[in-house]
């Protein structure tokens, strides 16, 4: 792993600076992907983060700082890399850069049973407060799933633990609303303005007779459900389609 604090490079994890934002999870970051020395759509996660930012009431004016970090920590990077920028509410800031996990597990979904608030101060933030989906996947993993999925006080679908969902229906596709309280992720805006996917409000039980229903985030782009409860998804051509299209087009122009 490289680090990048406050703006020097550093040797390990242990040089993270100690204290309570840290400990209490009171700040906001950004997951990105690397490709090379390219960190991808770069502006769209600064924008995101600096919403975040002024979601939680944080004051951050270093933003010109951050970006000669991500510049820095980038240069010798080779191949696909996970990049990690964390800004505490104290303004120290950092950013991590470590090697991509493996995405190829199959997607097995299902309900998370307690239901999430739409409106809650933290609906559309990009919180370090990641409590509420560490502990769903914990739990959905104990009982044979590898996700799942939120369900909010109208119960309608908003997002799984850690991704954007993406809805095909035929040649139609869509995905959660805002208003369902999901988080603004940036592939999921890239295909609302590439690729006209709608934005609905869906309940759970529709989603059973989808298609085919895709994870999409920031790292694994746009992924294929293999299951919801006791329901198997194929692969189909149209679906392909897209996620080949989309990580071409994505590539072609890294910060859109």
């Amino acid at each position: 792993m490289k680090l990048f604090i406050n703006g020097r490079a550093a040797l390990n994890i242990d040089n993270l600076p100690y204290s309570e934002a840290l400990i209490r999870g009171d700040g906001a970051f950004e997951t990105i992907l690397v490709v090379d020395k390219n960190p991808i759509a770069i502006d769209r996660h600064l924008n995101r983060l600096a919403e975040s930012l002024d979601g939680l009431r944080i004051d951050f004016v270093n933003f010109n700082e951050i970006r000669e970090g991500i510049s820095q920590i980038c240069s010798s990077n080779i191949g696909q890399s996970k990049m990690r920028l964390v800004v505490l509410s104290n303004s120290d800031w950092f950013v991590s850069l470590e090697k991509l996990e493996d995405f190829s597990e199959p997607i097995n979904l299902t309900k998370f049973e307690p239901t999430i608030y739409s409106q809650s101060p933290l609906t559309g933030i990009k919180s370090t407060s990641y409590g509420l989906s560490l502990l769903a996947r914990r739990q959905i993993r104990s009982l044979g799933f590898t996700d799942c999925l939120f369900i909010n006080e109208r119960g309608h679908v908003v997002e799984s633990s850690f991704s954007n969902l993406l809805i095909q229906n035929g040649s139609k596709w869509s995905t959660p609303a805002l208003s369902t309280g999901c988080l603004p992720g940036i592939v999921r805006g890239l295909l609302i303005e590439w690729f006209d996917v709608e934005e609905v409000e869906i309940p759970y039980e529709n989603l059973l007779n989808s298609e085919a229903l895709y994870l999409t985030s920031s790292l694994r782009l746009i992924q294929r459900v293999d299951r919801l409860d006791n329901i198997d998804f194929n692969v189909n051509s149209i679906g392909r389609g897209l996620v080949t299209e989309f990580g071409e087009r994505l590539m072609s122009n890294i910060n859109p």
